[in-house]
Order: structure tokens, then sequence, then C-alpha cells
């Protein structure tokens, strides 16, 4: 037996009664093929050695050999994994917390899976689901829901920041290209934003957030300021983004949501891996919760994309057509 096929035999067993704990360590691992995508789906087993998420993505008709994801490092490699809840106060919690501990796979059904995380293993006090449908001919639709427990956990500011990570592999273009505009009162267009070095909590890379939102304030002693700044220009208007990576392939990420006073979606561009050998970015996003409330479930709904790249037009359509069925 294979060892994708160990993990969706161990995943199935967590449906069985009686087989709930023992089932639950052993879903390492399962992978799903619907249309033309193969998506491998991981829970926290082996994490942060091997990250949760989505493990590799392929498009079997267009690049079969191509994993978009990037396959050298496994624990700096992973597709919409869940990496970061941060705060707007320094505590040792804003890093990395949610890939470490108890974050189990769930098959659902041939095309779906969720991640499942108990409040109890979470240092935020935070329960979530993370649920991925493996849609054709070229999607993950995915959808993260969450329960903050315990407002005190987030201190006087009373935000929380979740992050998630895409670590690419090869790509022909660093940037991140989203319509938006560059200042106050200009036309709306695409913009390749690159995260250049102009803040100084800069490390690496930077977010951008929607044209109405304003930046987040922390601490002057965060020990995690490089995810919670934000550039005041350029900013985005439409919930999506876009990244050219090789063999003609395009990524796209799309939101049900942009910014309101409740939450918002915002992007992030990290180059740690861009070198003279490699150009492997992290196109990453982040959910803000503000004003947090106890026992009050939020979320958001998704869309990646995983297909050749025709036109920055036709990824525009993608959006239009997927936010019209999600309105629905």
């Amino acid at each position: 037996m294979t060892r994708n096929a160990i993990g969706l035999a161990c995943v199935i067993l967590t449906l069985l009664p009686g087989n709930a704990s023992r089932a639950e360590e052993l879903a390492a691992s399962t992978t799903i093929t619907a249309g033309e995508l193969a998506v491998e789906f991981r829970d926290n087993s082996q994490s942060p050695q091997i990250l949760s998420g989505v493990q590799s993505l392929r498009n079997l008709a267009l690049a079969p050999d191509y994993d978009a994801f990037d396959p050298d490092a496994p624990g700096s490699s992973a597709g919409l994994n869940f990496e970061h809840i941060i705060a707007g106060h320094s505590t040792p919690d804003n890093k990395f917390t949610p890939r470490h501990g108890r974050y189990t796979l769930h098959q659902i059904d041939e095309q779906t899976c969720e991640l499942r995380r108990n409040r109890e293993d979470s240092p935020w006090d935070v329960s979530s689901t993370l649920r991925y449908k493996v849609t054709p001919p070229y999607y993950i639709d995915f959808e993260f829901r969450c329960t903050p427990h315990d407002v005190s956990k987030f201190g006087v500011r009373n935000y929380a920041l979740f992050f998630w990570a895409d670590y690419m592999n090869e790509v022909d273009d660093i940037a991140l290209h989203f319509r938006g505009v560059n200042r106050l009162g200009d036309d709306e267009q695409w913009i390749a934003a690159d995260a250049p070095q102009t803040h100084p909590d800069y490390l690496g890379g930077g977010t951008y957030r929607h044209l109405d939102a304003q930046p987040l304030t922390y601490d002057d002693d965060h020990n995690f300021k490089l995810n919670v700044w934000s550039y005041d220009w350029p900013r985005y208007t439409v919930p999506c983004y876009v990244g050219r990576a090789a063999h003609g392939m395009t990524l796209m990420l799309m939101f049900d949501r942009s910014y309101t006073s409740a939450d918002e979606i915002r992007f992030s561009l990290f180059k740690f891996k861009v070198k003279d050998e490699h150009r492997r970015p992290a196109w990453d996003f982040q959910y803000v919760i503000h004003s947090v409330e106890a026992e009050k479930e939020y979320g958001f709904r998704g869309r990646l994309l995983w297909k050749k790249f025709v036109s920055y037009d036709d990824c525009l359509d993608e959006y239009n057509v997927w936010a019209k069925k999600v309105q629905e």
C-alpha cells in the first residue's frame, strides 16, 4: 500500500464509531484527485517538520511534474498552511502556534477533507476548522471557521490576525498581482506588488491591505512585527490576487470579503527564499478579526485556482464568476 493510500485509509477511520482517538493519531495524509488536480493534504502529526494543509498541488493535465509548492524543504513547504495567530502585543504565542499541537484531518467525502483544532490544543483558546474541497476542473474551495473562547488572550488592542502561508516552487514573477490603486484618487488598475523595503519594520516582505482599511496598531515591543504592519500604498480593491508561476502556470487566491469594520483580508508577499539560485516566494494571506468577541463564530470562504495563465482579464472573470456564486 502506498503512503497516500495509507493516509486515506487512516482518515476514513475517523468516520467510524469507537475509533476516533486512534484514527486521529494515524490520519497523516490523504490525496484527492478531481478534475485536473491531484492534491495531497496533511495533518499536524509531523509538523513542523512536514506542514499541515496542502502538501503538494499538481495539475495533471497541464503540468503533471510541477508541484506548485516548494518540494525541497518539507519544513518550509506547503500551501494554505495555517501558520500564525497574532495579537497586537508581544507574546511567544504570536509565532507558529497553529503548527504545533493536534490538528486532525478528517475525510468528508471523495472531494472534501477538513482540518479540526480544539480549543485546548490552541494556546489562544481558539477552536477552528479548515475545510477543503477539490472542485473540477482546477480549483480548491476552502472555508475557515473559528471561535475565540477567551477575549483576554488578545489584549487591549483586541484584534486577532490569522495567517496562512503558500510556499511556492519556482516562479516566473515574484510579485503579487491585484486590482487596486497606487494612490488615493487614482484609477483602479492591475498592480504588480513586489514588497519593497520601505518600512522600518520590514523583514523580507510585507502586507497589502484594502483601500478602505486602516493600518493595524501594535505595541512598540511587539515580537513579530513583520506580519502586522502593512504598506500605505498600493492598496487592493478586489479581494483576489494572482501569482505567475513557472511553466506558464498561475496560482490565484480569491476571497468572499475584503474589508468591513468586523473583519478583513490582507495579502502578504515574503521573499526569504528568493535567491540567485531559486525564485521561491511566499504568496501569503491574512484574515483579521476586529473587536474579538468570546464564543462568537467568525470565518471566510476562498478559492484557489491552479491552471495555465491566460490573461489578467481572464483571472478577473474567474473571480467574478465565483463571487456571484458565493453571493447566491
